[in-house]
Parts: structure tokens; C-alpha cells; sequence
């Protein structure tokens, strides 16, 4: 490299990053064939957000940046040559679509293909404080309410968090230090949110709290139907405690357990129209991902499609 010209170093960098574009467009292309595939879930992780971090080592924010990109693409293909030529960055894209999903939730109404390449046009080119205020001017009432939540360590035992409450949030906060008032001697927003917790948790927590069953007086054990509809609170209990929490699909092969812990949901080994029953042995906690997959695999998936939630 020291032996190039000036002119040839220039030349040989505009090269590698047209190369670059070119491979982060296959790159989106290939993330989107892997999540239509639902592949993620084959190899044990419960998201395409989790596979691109702990599989292909990206960090979060670029995972989540490529997570973003890819599902603006697969909605308006004709991004691909504005990726390559640079037109629209990564970022930029990222961007977009988050704030495309979180006004569809805020409004129940999906944003055509039409609408999106149209937002997009007006974003080429620009820097991110120019697609900030384009797209803020394109979604003001978001604008009006949104901000974005920042979380950070500041030592091995404490993280920030930032934050945004509505003003009915913020009141109901200023009732709990109201109501806590004669116990708490500290009322720092930390110390009534921890309160809070700590209710909810005491409550809602199945690995701190034991349901036990509830069995009429003139019931034996052998009495109870194990082939009932509905699962016995007790019953769900036991298997999430049996988890741990967390989602107990795992990849023998490569001795790994799915981490998710969000959306668990308990499947039955062997399902109950198929003669199984409420057993705790033909019970696991299976976050939705492995749920559906494991009933794709019984089923087939153009049964199990319709049960799938869609971005």
C-alpha cells in the first residue's frame, strides 16, 4: 500500500467502498432469505435480532441496524440500487423503519410500499440530522411524543436509564411516593419504581411464586382430567419454574439453549389432539419462536402460518 500514488490510494478506496455497498445490499438480501426461512429458530435462537448477535457477532446497534434495513428492503425492493450507489445508508434506512413501525402501532394502519418509497425519496442523500427533521415534519405527532430511551452502565452495578413518561405515568409515580411516603425514606425515582417492581414480581414472578393446586374436597389426585382444554394455573406454574424462564429448546449438537425469555408459552411434547395430556412431563416452556416451530414441525407450516404474527 505505501507504494501507491496518491491518486491510485484515492482510486483503490472509492473502489472497496463501492464493493462494500454492493456486499451490505447481499448482505440485507441474504438476512431477509435467512428470516423468511425462519432459520434463526432452526439453529436456536429466538429472533433474527438474536442470530445476527451471537451468531455473526455483529453488535447490537449494527444488528439492529441490518435487522431494520433488511425488512425496508423485503417492503420496497427498489431500495437496492439507492444502497449501492450510497444514496441511502444503513443508518438512514434503519431510521425509517423504525419510526414506520411505531407509527403503524400507534395508528392500527399499515404504511404502503407507495407511502415508504416516497418517505425514502425524500431522505436520499441526507445527513442524519436532515432525515431526523424530514422525518419529523412527515410524522408529527410522533414528533410530539417520542424519545428515545437510553440505557447505559455507569459501573459494574449500576446502569442509566433515560426515559420519557407521559404526564399520566408521571402522576401515577407521584402517587406511589405519595402512598409510600411513610416508608420510604429515600423517594428517588429509582426507589419507587424498585417498589413497584418488587409488587409486580411478588405477584407475577412463576420462579419466586408457587401456585399450588386447587382440588375439591372430594377429589383425589387421580380425579384430576389431564386432558382438560385449559391448563391448571398450578400446572403452568410448575413448568416455568421448571424452566428457569427461560426457553427450554436446545441444540444438542451444538450443546446450546435457546436464551429467550420473552413471550413464553408452554407446549405440549406431544400435542393433545394427538393423545397428549397435561402432565408436567409432556410440558415445556418454549418462547413463541420454538412454540410455532415445534407445531410447524408436527402440523406442517401452512397450517401453523396463520398463527404467526407478521411485521
Amino acid at each position: 500500500m505505501l507504494t501507491l500514488s496518491n491518486d491510485n490510494l484515492i482510486a483503490a478506496v472509492r473502489s472497496l467502498v463501492k464493493h462494500e455497498r454492493r456486499i451490505t445490499r447481499e448482505i440485507l438480501d441474504h438476512i431477509n432469505e435467512v428470516d423468511s426461512r425462519r432459520l434463526y429458530a432452526d439453529l436456536v435462537f429466538s429472533s433474527i435480532f438474536e442470530w445476527l448477535v451471537k451468531d455473526l457477532g455483529y453488535s447490537e446497534s449494527a444488528a439492529y441496524s441490518r435487522m431494520q434495513a433488511a425488512r425496508l428492503l423485503r417492503a420496497v425492493p427498489q431500495l437496492s440500487e439507492k444502497i449501492e450507489s450510497g444514496a441511502l445508508a444503513l443508518t438512514t434506512l434503519s431510521k425509517v423503519q423504525t419510526i414506520i413501525r411505531v407509527d403503524e402501532k400507534r395508528t392500527g394502519e399499515k404504511i404502503s410500499a407507495a407511502e415508504k418509497a416516497d418517505i425514502l425519496k425524500k431522505v436520499e442523500s441526507c445527513t442524519g440530522r436532515e432525515a431526523d427533521f424530514i422525518l419529523a415534519t412527515h410524522f408529527p405527532e410522533l414528533s410530539k411524543v417520542s424519545a428515545d430511551e437510553k440505557v447505559r452502565p455507569v459501573g459494574e452495578d449500576r446502569v442509566s436509564v433515560q426515559v420519557t413518561f407521559t404526564k399520566q405515568q408521571y402522576d401515577k409515580l407521584k402517587r406511589i411516593a405519595e402512598l409510600l411516603s411513610h416508608t420510604l425514606s429515600e423517594s428517588s425515582n429509582a426507589k419507587l419504581l424498585e417498589a413497584a417492581m418488587d409488587v409486580f414480581l411478588e405477584r407475577k414472578n412463576p420462579l419466586t411464586r408457587l401456585v399450588r393446586a386447587r382440588v375439591a374436597q372430594n377429589d383425589t389426585a387421580a380425579e384430576v382430567p389431564q386432558t382438560a382444554k385449559f391448563l391448571k394455573p398450578s400446572v403452568r406454574n410448575a413448568v416455568f419454574r421448571k424452566s428457569g424462564g427461560q426457553c427450554e429448546c436446545h441444540d444438542r449438537k451444538n450443546d446450546r439453549r435457546c436464551a429467550g425469555r420473552h413471550f413464553l408459552e408452554v407446549n405440549h411434547i406431544r400435542p393433545r389432539v394427538l393423545g397428549g395430556t397435561n402432565e408436567t412431563v409432556n410440558l415445556t416452556a418454549l418462547c413463541r419462536t420454538h412454540h410455532l416451530l415445534m407445531a410447524e414441525r408436527k402440523f406442517g407450516r401452512p397450517h401453523i402460518e396463520s398463527f404467526r404474527r407478521h411485521d
